[in-house]
């Protein structure tokens, strides 16, 4: 699978958030996107795009892919900070509306959601040769290590790609969130993404080595919508991709 390949180098993958709220907004980030060469993947926040056609969707695929970009697919829910409302029905719904459209390169499922419907979401993503990816999220706190680790044990059982984004509350998390991402480098067969939201957690999105996380996630630091965080402490393209020179 393309996507997991392309997260499994020293350095983490770039992805820029796309997730404006109507047709000619969406595509306007698109082509935005497409412009920067630094960008490898594309993380279409589908929960926050309003009703648009089926050819909109198929026109932001055909774009991202002409401009050799992956697209990971995304409906995060209001319970890991998200805005998509519906139950877990309208949730797997909604990914097959889009699975029959487009074919993304990955395609996110929460962790939380029940387990018949989680199954029926990888079902979906793995027929088509779609990786899928386990995220869990956490605004809050930080889980202890041993916690944490247990979370991406068990994402490990059933995703492509396992993602943990917690919310560091002292320099200790952020050590933690750095030790968990050399021990799943070492210890699992997926690529890893341990996200440290907020300005403490900013070291996690730039980490290189055994430390690296499979992708990170940023901005394209100009005046639109892409310059907006999708969630705290996202940094520019830019200066993750200079730091990444720096430091290679």
């Amino acid at each position: 699978m393309k996507f997991v390949q392309a997260l499994q180098q020293p350095q983490p993958a770039i992805a820029v958030p796309i997730s404006a709220s109507n047709s000619a907004g969406l595509l306007q980030q698109v082509d935005a996107l497409c412009q920067n060469a630094a960008v490898q993947i594309a993380e279409w926040r589908v929960d926050t795009t309003g009703d648009i056609s089926d050819a909109v969707i198929q026109q932001v695929a055909a774009r991202l892919h002409q401009a050799g970009k992956l697209l990971l697919v995304t409906i995060r829910t209001q319970a890991e900070g998200g805005t998509f409302d519906g139950d877990a029905t309208a949730y797997q719904a909604a990914y097959t509306r889009l699975l029959d459209l487009i074919t993304p390169e990955a395609l996110d499922v929460e962790a939380r959601l029940p387990q018949s419907v989680r199954e029926a979401c990888v079902q979906l993503a793995h027929i088509r040769n779609i990786a899928v990816v386990a995220s869990a999220h956490d605004f809050h706190q930080t889980p202890s290590f041993a916690d944490a680790q247990a979370q991406l044990q068990q994402q490990s059982t059933w995703a492509d790609v396992v993602k943990l984004a917690c919310m560091p509350q002292a320099p200790q998390d952020t050590l933690n969130l750095l030790a968990l991402l050399a021990w799943a480098r070492q210890t699992l067969k997926q690529p890893a993404i341990v996200i440290g939201m907020g300005a403490l957690g900013q070291l996690t999105r730039v980490a290189s080595g055994d430390f690296a996380p499979g992708l990170t996630f940023a901005t394209l630091g100009q005046a639109s919508e892409l310059g907006q965080a999708s969630a705290p402490g996202q940094l520019s393209v830019h200066m993750i991709q200079a730091l990444q020179e720096e430091f290679s």
